[in-house]
């Protein structure tokens, strides 16, 4: 364990040039924060190149860091402030850096029983954050995300996922609609989701493997590129005079588990 006393420390100043997007994205890191969150990223196949922590913390931690030869650094709660700043009301006794698990999409898995989601242009970031969450239960092997989609890295995104981030790869797309022709070409069944698709996803194909299911923007839904690069459309049932969708999350985890029922039967 090594005490950082000031701001001028290397290892803390590179753990605050991640506060943002641009240094990440540069640098492929990012920030976890809460000391559940730490424990669960020294605990995962995630590479973690050093953690921040409060003197108590940092007993707790020491064990962990050691056995996989990660750097501890010390900090007063002061010093800990600055690299989350404020925001939340729980207060943050633990922070790591660590690497990104991003798959290019040429190592994404299209074999066998595979199963993926993706989401298209997605603007929340919490929402990114619970599909992540989401997709990680279900079993899926990764999430797909369109460029114009929140970043996944941000604070908000990461507290979402509940710690799934640190497991589960992510597929970054520069061009989705494109990615989704090429999975079907490699035999990938692709389903699309639209309140205004013909058919019911209980009615859907989706027992197929290899099985991607494919949500759009909290508004406006899928853009026509994607409609037109997915094997199938279905829709949610809805009750009549209410609401005329659901949350992204929600009928991404619906459709999901619908998948695994229609697989399993």
């Amino acid at each position: 364990m090594q005490e950082i006393t000031g701001i001028k420390h290397p290892a803390f100043r590179e753990a605050l040039a991640l506060t943002r997007q641009s240094e990440r994205q540069r640098t492929g890191y990012y920030l976890v924060e809460t000391a559940n969150l730490v424990r669960q990223a020294l605990r995962s196949p995630s590479e973690v190149r050093s953690v921040f922590a409060t003197p108590e913390e940092a007993a707790q931690l020491a064990a962990d860091c050691r056995a996989r030869n990660i750097a501890l650094y010390v900090l007063r709660s002061g010093l800990l402030n600055k690299l989350v700043g404020t925001g939340y009301e729980t207060a943050v006794t633990a922070l790591a850096v660590v690497k990104q698990r991003v798959y290019r999409e040429e190592e994404l898995p299209t074999q066998g029983d595979t199963l993926l989601l993706a989401g298209e242009n997605i603007q929340d970031p919490r929402n990114v954050g619970v599909l992540i969450r989401t997709a990680e239960a279900a079993g899926c092997a990764a999430l797909l995300l369109s460029e114009s989609s929140a970043e996944p890295f941000s604070r908000a995104a990461v507290r979402s996922t509940t710690g799934s981030i640190l497991r589960l790869p992510l597929c970054l797309c520069l061009d989705l609609p494109a990615t989704l022709r090429r999975l079907r070409e490699e035999g990938v069944h692709v389903v699309g989701s639209s309140a205004r698709a013909p058919r019911l996803a209980y009615e859907g194909s989706l027992a197929k493997r290899p099985l991607l299911i494919l949500v759009g923007n909290e508004t406006t839904g899928l853009s026509e590129p994607a409609r037109a690069a997915v094997s199938e459309m279905v829709a949610l049932p809805m009750a009549p005079h209410g609401a005329s969708s659901l949350n992204v999350t929600v009928a991404a985890g619906v459709l999901l588990y619908e998948a695994i029922r229609q697989a399993g039967e």
